[in-house]
């Protein structure tokens, strides 16, 4: 009995080291059968994954570029511009170059659901790099009609271009067309902050005001309120309404880090309204 168990158990450990060796060699064989299997765009593009996350960046590109170049039917084409466009604009720091494929991304494949984040570095690329504010416009306008995105940031984007070409009636309207269309948007305090300056810039003092007392109402806790409350306070000073003003300064002086400033303004005001009692 004893003899027959000891002539089971090599068997058994001849049966466990062949499984084991079998496990290995398929392991081993996996990822060739693997890589086999992929189609040779979806060879490039890992490829490119792989040689930019090694910091190879030069190697990368180019082996987008091949998939683009030589299948440029393939389902991978259009990343592959859209990876090329990022490699250039934040790797080289080109950004004129990260520009024309983006636009070349969008004029091949106008269907591809990168088409959106394109139209979205390009436009940034024209505004903040190129400072061609006109030729901005009519990016973010293209992603309006997109329908997708973010639209009350294009909006925002829109009228700051105005304000740089010093079309202050155009970046009212842009900026009211957002405070309309998305009243919940998180830029509503900036937008009204804004507009408060746009509306003093065309001598509508009251029409700022307004904007102002809004926002400081509505939004008391946002950080464009102080800003809100400085400079209305200034509008009432120049309209000479001295104590109000007085007493909006007096105001931010409690719970402002600009006290040395606010306190300048607040003995001023005090000086310009002993004066004015004198004067009666």
């Amino acid at each position: 009995m004893n003899q027959e168990i000891k002539a089971k158990k090599p068997s058994r450990n001849r049966w466990f080291f062949t499984l084991l060796a079998v496990l290995v060699l398929v392991a081993s064989i996996f990822p060739v059968y693997r890589k086999q299997q992929l189609t040779a765009s979806q060879q490039l593009f890992s490829k490119g994954i792989e040689l930019e996350s090694q910091g190879r960046l030069t190697a990368a590109e180019a082996s987008y570029r091949e998939l683009y170049q030589r299948y440029p039917q393939a389902e991978e084409a259009a990343e592959a511009l859209f990876k090329i466009g990022k490699l250039w604009q934040y790797d080289h720091l080109d950004e004129q170059r990260a520009l024309l494929n983006y636009l070349q991304l969008e004029h091949d494949y106008p269907d591809s659901r990168l088409v959106l984040p394109a139209r979205e570095e390009a436009a940034q690329i024209v505004k903040q790099t190129l400072r061609d504010y006109s030729r901005a416009i009519e990016f973010y306008q293209r992603l309006l009609d997109l329908n997708m995105g973010t639209p009350d940031q294009y909006y925002y984007e829109i009228a700051d271009c105005y304000f740089r070409l010093e079309n202050y009636p155009q970046a009212r309207i842009e900026l009211q067309t957002l405070l309309e269309n998305y009243p919940h948007s998180h830029l509503v305090p900036d937008a009204l902050y804004r507009m408060g300056g746009i509306l003093l810039l065309e001598g509508r003092g009251e029409g700022a005001r307004q904007a102002w007392q809004r926002l400081i109402e509505e939004y008391p806790d946002n950080q464009y309120r102080v800003l809100a409350e400085f400079d209305l306070a200034k509008l009432l000073e120049e309209k000479d309404h001295l104590q109000e003003a007085l007493q909006r300064y007096r105001a931010l002086e409690e719970n402002s880090s600009r006290s040395s400033l606010l306190r300048e303004k607040i003995e001023h005001l005090q000086r310009r309204i002993e004066d004015k009692k004198k004067a009666i």
